[in-house]
């Protein structure tokens, strides 16, 4: 009997050992999930939809007859230009063009010789639109304005017949345009007056993207008030109106960890747990560069802190302990 014990308890202290050896680890590491930090880049971006302004006049017939066009969509023209001939006999005008000439009467040129009277890019579309989104009205423009602004509504002015007091071309100011949208207020990019921000485009099936500057940032009810300017060219400048937006802000290199990964020790220093040669995990500090909400990019190796002292703090392949 007493052998038989001792058989037992041997085959128990073999199981426990087992445990110990083989499983516990494991369970321990699910339970303190870890991951080498490594170099990298990180974007810092937001997605947003807004509203193309432009300073731009539509050129309405004072005559009617068959189409001869002389200048190419988006071609720049200077002061008297001719961009259109307009010859033959007298034709009847389209309703839907003449109220689309009503609805951007404020901006509307009506022309006899066809020629351009202000410096700018030459466009063959309307969207009715062109009186309302001017840049001297950028302060009165809302999110619901926005929002109200239907698809489809753009109309191709390029046809072989013109009638008379028909909107027929307009052209657009390029030295200064300006894009207004309306941002939440959980951002992970701080927007500064005269910043420059990378702003991608994405209109009509086409994505382009150009530099912009912050001519205003303004918050109000939650929201923020966007406003950019610029004086670049991109393809869809004279004909979008509202657009999707990828606002870039910057792109940071430095190491990558997670966000779940970030602490504070007792006296309020921000850090990540590191594990040691001896396989414990020890606090160690580290500065922030920026953030996307779920990655945060940080300083390698040595950071100052803001009284000019030198501080260690992680490096690449450090072992980070995922949730502290």
């Amino acid at each position: 009997m007493h052998k038989k014990r001792l058989i037992i308890i041997y085959i128990i202290a073999i199981v426990v050992l087992y445990v110990m050896i083989y499983i516990l680890p494991d369970v321990l590491g699910t339970l303190k999930s870890s991951y080498a930090v490594q170099y990298g880049e990180l974007s810092v971006k937001e997605d947003a939809t807004g509203v193309i302004v432009r300073d731009e006049n539509v050129y309405t017939s004072a005559t009617s007859g068959r189409a001869n066009y002389l200048i190419r969509e988006d071609d720049l023209v200077r002061v008297g230009t001719k961009v259109i001939d307009i010859t033959g006999e007298k034709h009847d005008s389209d309703e839907e063009l003449i109220e689309l000439g009503k609805k951007v009467k404020n901006v509307a040129v009506n022309t006899g010789d066809y020629t351009s009277q202000a410096d700018g890019l030459v466009a063959y579309t309307c969207d009715g639109y062109e009186g309302k989104f001017k840049p001297d009205k950028v302060s009165s423009i809302t999110e619901k304005k926005i929002n109200n602004i239907k698809d489809g509504e753009t109309l191709n002015l390029k046809r072989q017949i013109i009638g008379n007091k028909e909107p027929v071309f307009k052209v657009v100011d390029r030295s200064m345009w300006k894009i207004v949208c309306f941002l939440n207020n959980k951002s992970h990019i701080k927007y500064e007056k005269g910043d420059g921000i990378r702003v991608g485009i994405e209109s009509a099936g086409e994505k382009d993207s150009v530099i912009m500057s912050i001519e205003s940032v303004t918050t109000k009810d939650g929201k923020t008030k966007l406003i950019l300017e610029s004086d670049r060219y991109y393809k869809g400048l004279t004909r979008d109106r509202k657009v999707k937006l990828k606002l870039v802000d910057s792109v940071n290199r430095g190491l990558i960890i997670k966000n779940s990964s970030l602490t504070k020790d007792k006296k309020g220093v921000q850090g990540v747990m590191v594990k040691d040669k001896v396989g414990n995990f020890v606090f160690r500090p580290v500065k922030v560069i920026a953030t996307d909400g779920e990655n945060s990019v940080v300083a390698n190796n040595i950071f100052y802190d803001k009284s000019g002292n030198a501080i260690d703090t992680i490096v690449t392949y450090d072992q980070i302990l995922t949730r502290p």
